[in-house]
């Protein structure tokens, strides 16, 4: 019975009653006449008798059918079922599921050594990295140290009474003044490094004159660049050029590239700034005729934290350089 419902408070059933040998002969009407070689199929009711068998085969209880289908909902809890008659398939599929587990295992053992190589040059790559923070930051520690000890030293000569002349007094003064715009430059460079690790660094672009703003620039700049036997010159065309741009991040730029020169390029006592521009775009270069940088390390200067690793870095004080790129209205 599949359905039923009453009336008349009960006094009348109305019910819908199916014959399952009837349903059965139409079922088996719907199945294949004969399985494939070395299967059999059975349909089990939900009882788990076997009904209807296609094909020559005994079903052992222990074993598994390899494939199962429910019959639900038109009947519910019987379903078909496949076995395999040839031992022969049987060992190939076992093989098949051995050889199977066994590329399984190897991906898995690949995987695993992948894993742990990546994982290895990670870490190095993580120790190197902290190494060089490290560094930098014993470096920047003693940069900031410097300019500090020399304006304490002045100060404390001028509070003494042992600069007695004006003129030494102004040169005292002088070097205070230098010192503090130093120790502000190199604050500046690492706040600044700081918010670009967290990418919180801001720009303000505004409209700039470029030839203007590096012969202001030169003027800033000479006395110190003078002060290490060097001389600061400009090459531009007389023509004015726009540029809209980030004035203090451009500043920065031509200001660590300054100290490099006067770190590194001594020696061949010139630095120039030379302006190039078209219609509609401009290249500031500094020039200098230092020692160059060597071929091999010209691929990595602009990697993080570092530096040629000879006598003439090493003996200089760290800077940090930052890179905008101005861009033309």
């Amino acid at each position: 019975i599949l359905a039923w419902t009453t009336a008349n408070a009960g006094k009348t059933v109305y019910g819908i009653e199916v014959e399952l040998m009837a349903l059965l002969s139409r079922l088996l009407t719907a199945l294949p006449a004969s399985a494939p070689d070395g299967t059999f199929l059975t349909v089990v009711d939900d009882n788990g008798r076997v009904w209807h068998q296609i094909g020559a085969g005994m079903v052992d209880q222990e074993e598994t059918p390899v494939l199962s289908l429910s019959l639900s909902p038109a009947l519910p809890h019987w379903q078909i079922s496949v076995y395999r008659t040839s031992r022969e398939l049987a060992g190939a599929s076992t093989r098949g599921l051995v050889i199977l587990s066994a590329l399984l295992i190897l991906t898995l053992v690949a995987a695993v050594i992948t894993g742990g190589i990546l994982l290895t040059r990670q870490a190095q790559r993580n120790y190197q990295d902290a190494r060089r923070k490290t560094t930098f930051v014993s470096n920047v520690s003693h940069e900031l140290k410097t300019p500090l000890t020399s304006i304490r030293m002045y100060a404390e000569l001028l509070l003494g009474g042992r600069a007695s002349d004006a003129a030494r007094q102004r040169r005292y003064l002088e070097v205070i003044t230098a010192e503090a715009q130093r120790l502000t430059r190199l604050v500046n460079n690492v706040l600044d490094f700081s918010r670009l690790e967290q990418g919180r660094k801001k720009y303000s672009p505004e409209e700039l004159n470029v030839k203007a703003f590096l012969d202001q620039f030169a003027d800033g700049n000479r006395m110190r660049v003078e002060a290490a036997g060097m001389t600061l010159t400009v090459e531009s065309s007389p023509d004015p050029f726009l540029l809209y741009t980030d004035k203090d991040a451009l500043e920065q730029i031509l200001l660590n590239l300054i100290d490099n020169g006067i770190k590194y390029a001594s020696d061949g006592k010139i630095l120039t700034l030379r302006l190039d521009h078209s219609a509609d775009q401009c290249s500031i270069a500094v020039l200098d005729r230092g020692p160059g940088i060597s071929t091999r390390h010209q691929k990595r200067v602009f990697e993080k934290f570092h530096r040629v690793d000879d006598s003439l870095t090493t003996a200089q004080p760290l800077s940090l350089i930052h890179i905008s790129e101005p861009t033309r209205r």
